[in-house]
Protein backbone atom coordinates (compact mmCIF):
# COMPACT_ATOMS: atom_id res chain seq x y z
CA UNK A 1 0.00 0.00 0.00
CA UNK A 2 1.00 3.76 -0.61
CA UNK A 3 -0.43 6.74 0.68
CA UNK A 4 -3.68 4.18 2.53
CA UNK A 5 -3.75 2.94 -1.23
CA UNK A 6 -3.40 -0.44 -2.57
CA UNK A 7 -1.21 -1.39 -5.08
CA UNK A 8 -3.64 -2.01 -7.97
CA UNK A 9 -5.16 1.25 -8.00
CA UNK A 10 -1.40 3.20 -8.13
CA UNK A 11 -0.88 0.65 -10.89
CA UNK A 12 -4.03 2.05 -12.83
CA UNK A 13 -3.58 5.41 -12.06
CA UNK A 14 0.17 5.16 -13.53
CA UNK A 15 -1.13 3.79 -16.50
CA UNK A 16 -4.19 5.94 -17.19
CA UNK A 17 -2.25 9.09 -16.64
CA UNK A 18 1.14 7.67 -18.84
CA UNK A 19 -2.19 6.98 -21.50
CA UNK A 20 -3.93 10.82 -21.29
CA UNK A 21 -0.02 12.31 -21.84
CA UNK A 22 0.53 10.18 -24.72
CA UNK A 23 -2.73 10.97 -26.41
CA UNK A 24 -1.97 14.51 -25.72
CA UNK A 25 1.65 14.63 -27.01
CA UNK A 26 0.16 12.57 -30.44
CA UNK A 27 -3.14 14.93 -31.05
CA UNK A 28 -1.87 17.90 -29.98
CA UNK A 29 2.12 18.11 -30.24
CA UNK A 30 2.21 16.01 -33.64
CA UNK A 31 4.89 13.65 -32.14
CA UNK A 32 5.42 10.37 -33.89
CA UNK A 33 3.02 7.90 -32.43
CA UNK A 34 5.32 5.32 -32.53
CA UNK A 35 8.44 6.53 -30.32
CA UNK A 36 5.27 7.95 -28.07
CA UNK A 37 4.05 4.12 -27.88
CA UNK A 38 7.86 3.41 -27.23
CA UNK A 39 8.74 5.79 -24.85
CA UNK A 40 4.97 5.21 -23.20
CA UNK A 41 5.51 1.75 -22.87
CA UNK A 42 8.47 2.05 -21.30
CA UNK A 43 8.19 4.80 -18.65
CA UNK A 44 5.26 2.40 -17.55
CA UNK A 45 6.96 -1.00 -16.98
CA UNK A 46 9.75 1.86 -15.29
CA UNK A 47 6.92 3.32 -12.55
CA UNK A 48 5.21 -0.04 -12.54
CA UNK A 49 8.32 -1.87 -11.06
CA UNK A 50 9.12 1.24 -8.66
CA UNK A 51 4.90 0.62 -7.42
CA UNK A 52 5.48 -2.57 -6.74
CA UNK A 53 9.25 -2.34 -5.35
CA UNK A 54 7.82 0.63 -2.74
CA UNK A 55 4.40 -1.19 -1.93
CA UNK A 56 5.53 -4.64 -1.75
CA UNK A 57 7.60 -4.45 1.23
CA UNK A 58 7.40 -6.71 3.95
CA UNK A 59 4.14 -5.84 6.22
CA UNK A 60 5.18 -4.01 9.66
CA UNK A 61 3.29 -4.26 12.79
CA UNK A 62 2.90 -1.70 14.75
CA UNK A 63 2.78 -1.40 18.65
CA UNK A 64 -1.09 -2.29 19.84
CA UNK A 65 -2.08 -3.94 16.06
CA UNK A 66 -3.62 -7.29 16.31
CA UNK A 67 -2.05 -10.33 14.51
CA UNK A 68 -3.74 -13.56 13.84
CA UNK A 69 -1.38 -16.87 14.74
CA UNK A 70 -1.55 -19.39 12.74
CA UNK A 71 -1.08 -22.98 14.59
CA UNK A 72 -0.63 -26.53 12.89
CA UNK A 73 -3.00 -28.15 11.75
CA UNK A 74 -5.76 -29.36 13.72
CA UNK A 75 -5.01 -26.87 16.03
CA UNK A 76 -6.85 -23.24 16.41
CA UNK A 77 -5.54 -20.53 15.58
CA UNK A 78 -5.16 -17.02 18.07
CA UNK A 79 -4.85 -13.57 17.88
CA UNK A 80 -1.95 -11.82 19.74
CA UNK A 81 -1.59 -7.64 20.27
CA UNK A 82 1.68 -6.31 19.41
Amino acid sequence: MILGRPTNLWLGFVTAAVGLVSVVAVTMFQADATTVATVSGALIGVLGALIVLVAGGQPTVNVGDTVTVATPKGEPNYEITA
